[in-house]
């Protein structure tokens, strides 16, 4: 087949463009002729496509979202293609993958404790009711429509009933070759951060740690650190955000002196070696790549009902808690992987777990979803 795939930026930096790049890797495998639209890309994942730069306007935000997408709609059309497969908010696609989830559902999760009138003011904003106008073009236009999570398929037709049946839920993948137990890249990590051998690491890896629920984070792991004061804890804080408020906030609950801020990483890797168990209470997620890539690196994980990568955590891998808020049962489930024993069994079935889902997975059934579509087209044609 000769495939449309529409992107912002093609690299392997964030969820999105890390999905899309192993679909490509495994549609070229397959022997797919691959066509590219986007803004940028980085070339070492190009060397068997054809590419198509789009130009965007860029002042202003909601005028960029906007000009990607008729871009894209005018210059897909010039190409004779079998399908066209977008990854951004874009109306001139056969399918979309919803990597974010849908925009007005964000929203919802972002303002939950906001005022009506903070709420009104969000939703009327400029930028977001550009990229909602978009969404619904899209979810009008495409055929079919693919979400990482059950998670987020309930919030896009909670917002858009009508595009229910052509919705398909497709987990993300993990290369485990990638992410996987390294024993030296444990020793040197923990060498480089002055850590013991038999120091157990509860690591968080994330940027935007608001909404990452780093604050619960840090309160889960004072609690833990209370209850058992002779313990030897630590708290690995991966990514970027406001450092000296969540500083203050470790002072604040006297963990201070066992907490380690990393700072954004560009390879993230060694830190899950470097880890014990991996905590994610984030406030809402479609589904978070940082969990399968702990699973990956064997280590357990416990995050919540809000990220919808907790629909691959079993009791044996892990704990999802309900929301970020309910520190005392994080803390609880923390606590319980003190525990040497249960954490190496509990490591273990985590390596599994993601072995279990290659990106290999993923892109077979996305091609599921082509074949729908192929063959509904033919039906239709044949009426």
């Amino acid at each position: 087949m000769k495939i449309g795939i529409v992107i912002r930026r093609l690299n392997t930096q964030g969820g999105t463009e890390r999905r899309t790049s192993e679909l490509i890797r495994c549609l070229l495998k397959a022997g797919h002729e691959i066509h590219l639209f986007a803004e940028a890309w980085e070339k070492d994942l190009t060397r068997d496509l054809t590419c198509h730069r789009l130009p965007i306007l860029k002042p202003i935000r909601w005028i960029k979202a906007l000009s990607f997408a008729l871009f894209a709609a005018r210059t897909v059309k010039k190409y004779d293609l079998d399908l066209i497969h977008s990854q951004a908010r874009t109306y001139a696609d056969d399918l979309a993958t919803l990597g974010g989830g849908c925009h007005a559902d964000y929203l919802d999760h972002f303002l939950e404790e906001a005022t009506p009138l903070r709420r009104a003011w969000e939703f009327n904003a400029p930028f977001n009711r550009t990229v909602m106008a978009l969404e619904r073009a899209q979810y009008r236009r495409c055929s079919r429509l693919i979400l990482n999570s059950h998670l987020a398929l309930e919030g896009l037709v909670r917002h858009f009933p009508f595009a229910a049946g052509k919705c398909r839920v497709v987990h993300n993948g993990i290369d485990c070759d990638s992410f996987k137990p390294d024993a030296n890249s444990r020793a040197a990590i923990r060498g480089e951060l002055q850590v013991k051998d038999d120091t157990v690491i509860y690591l968080f890896v994330g940027s935007g740690f608001e909404r990452k629920g780093l604050p619960e984070f840090l309160e889960a792991f004072a609690i833990v650190n209370k209850h058992n004061s002779t313990a030897d804890i630590l708290a690995l804080v991966v990514g970027n955000g406001d450092f000296p408020r969540y500083r203050a906030q470790a002072k604040q609950l006297g963990i201070e002196n066992k907490i380690i801020f990393a700072g954004a990483q560009r390879d993230t890797r060694p830190y899950y070696c470097a880890a014990d168990v991996f905590v994610l209470p984030t406030k809402f997620d479609p589904f978070a790549n940082t969990t399968n890539e702990a699973l990956a690196g064997g280590l357990p994980v416990i995050t919540t009902k809000t990220n919808g990568a907790c629909e691959v955590i079993t009791e044996e891998v892990g704990f999802v808690v309900k929301r970020a808020g309910e520190v005392e049962e994080m803390a609880a489930a923390m606590e319980s992987l003190l525990d040497a024993a249960r954490r190496n069994t509990m490591s273990a079935s985590a390596r599994q777990n993601a072995l279990a889902r290659p990106w290999e997975l993923t892109a077979d059934l996305t091609m599921k979803v082509y074949h729908e579509i192929l063959a509904e087209r033919k039906n239709d044609a044949g009426r």
